[in-house]
């Protein structure tokens, strides 16, 4: 799955795909994370790590659920499952990080 970041908005880029959570952009990586904390998708960016940026997990499904795949919400869970046990969520499970793809 991407989230993608654009000057006209936020889309989210082939939900059915849960084995991979990245956001990409032709926005400057500060721009971009602060359109998705100001859309209520991610939290301010850490500016000390500007190549990740942190989603809301809940949001994130809501958004992303595909109408009529009843499986789906049991594949995101798994996907959040497998980010936490890696360190890439927090530790209520209620954030994941994700890789900002931006130019430089």
């Amino acid at each position: 799955m991407q989230v993608r970041v654009t000057a006209e908005g936020i889309d989210i880029l082939d939900p059915a795909l849960l084995t991979a959570l990245s956001v990409v952009t032709e926005l400057d990586a500060r721009t971009a994370a602060r359109a998705l904390a100001a859309d209520g998708l991610a939290r301010a960016t850490d500016e000390r790590d500007p190549a990740h940026v942190w989603l809301d997990v809940a949001e994130l499904g809501r958004r992303a659920h595909p109408s009529g795949d009843d499986q789906w919400r049991t594949r995101y869970d798994e996907m959040i499952a497998y980010a936490t046990d890696k360190g890439w969520a927090d530790d209520t499970r209620s954030m994941v990080r994700a890789h900002l793809e931006a130019p430089r």
